[in-house]
């Protein structure tokens, strides 16, 4: 396979990623090593985008096992090591004595963060340590730690080496109104908070149904929703999917790759969108025929409504390749 020299320390994280326990990482490798290997014959094809807000699950059990019928919470790049040995380290922290969480995370941890209407934070931690011997496998796991310091948690010496190593995937509940801080080596899942969500990650990220302050800069990012204030960077591709005609506040979409946005026929927020040539945009929705093309410097811009200071306001840019927009089904 022909590689793509400038994308190798990328390429180094994904590594990472695909050997920590994650669908989404997974999806994304596969989809990554695709893309760059074709780059140079054909147009960068999408990530699959994570849309679907599935109940979040933690299983924490020792190898050789089988897990429960219907139960997928874990997947691995496949063969995985023979032996894996677990801890489950949990943590609960009232809200009114933890008013913020900061969460930074070794590689590969894989972090998942749902809000709840609650008063406390509750914190699951599974440390897992895989290796071809029993004894192999506890001498990671020993060396794997969650730590708490006030309103910083760490999860720390997860060292994976190919099909051995060692690994960790933390499930937060939180406040709804509550703000988040995650910086990772790997990747993160964030569904309906409403309180400030900020990520720093090097794997993917996906944050569906917030509803405040979103800051996220991730290799891949996924984003659903409909309100907020919400900046998305990323050095890869970021995929966006708008649950409802109008979006209630601003959204602005960075992608040195590809941005995909879908829209809900009828949508009526102002838009623009800027490239480097006018065929890297690319509209398929309903309300294509209504948008204007200028200049914004060197790039063009392709506007939607009145985009001269709206309240609600969406920008989408990329200035290495296509802005996709589509209509749902």
């Amino acid at each position: 396979m022909k590689s793509c020299n400038n994308e190798r320390p990328w390429l180094s994280t994904l590594r990472y990623v695909c050997s920590s326990v994650l669908i989404l990482g997974f999806t994304a490798f596969i989809s990554g090593l695709s893309a760059c290997s074709s780059r140079n014959t054909r147009p960068l094809q999408p990530f699959f985008p994570i849309f679907d807000e599935r109940p979040f699950q933690m299983r924490c059990a020792d190898r050789p096992s089988r897990p429960p019928p219907g139960v997928h919470s874990f997947v691995t790049v496949s063969p995985q090591a023979p032996y894996a040995r677990t801890r489950l380290d949990t943590l609960n922290l009232p809200a009114n004595q933890v008013p913020a969480l900061t969460i930074a995370a070794e590689p590969v941890n894989w972090i998942q963060i749902a809000g709840a209407n609650q008063d406390h934070w509750t914190v699951q931690f599974c440390a897992v340590g895989e290796g071809n011997t029993v004894d192999e496998a506890n001498g990671y796991l020993e060396k794997i730690s969650m730590q708490r310091i006030g309103d910083l948690l760490t999860l720390n010496k997860t060292d994976a080496r190919g099909l051995t190593g060692g690994q960790g995937h933390l499930l937060l509940t939180a406040p709804t109104n509550a703000p988040v801080t995650v910086h990772s080596d790997a990747a993160v899942e964030i569904h309906d908070m409403a309180g400030p969500v900020r990520v720093s990650a090097l794997g993917r990220a996906v944050i569906l149904n917030t509803t405040g302050r979103v800051d996220a800069m991730a290799m891949i990012v996924d984003f659903a929703g409909s309100q907020g204030w919400v900046s998305l960077n990323a050095p890869w591709d970021i995929e966006i999917k708008l649950t409802a005609t109008e979006f209630r506040g601003n959204l602005a979409a960075n992608a040195q790759r590809q941005v995909n946005a879908l829209f809900p026929p009828g949508f009526q927020t102002p838009l623009e969108v800027l490239v480097n040539r006018p065929k890297d945009f690319v509209c398929r929705t309903d309300f294509c025929s209504k948008m204007k093309k200028d200049r914004e410097n060197s790039l063009y811009r392709f506007t939607y409504g009145n985009v001269a200071n709206p309240s609600d306001h969406i920008r989408l840019r990329s200035e290495d390749s296509q802005v996709v927009l589509d209509t749902t089904r």
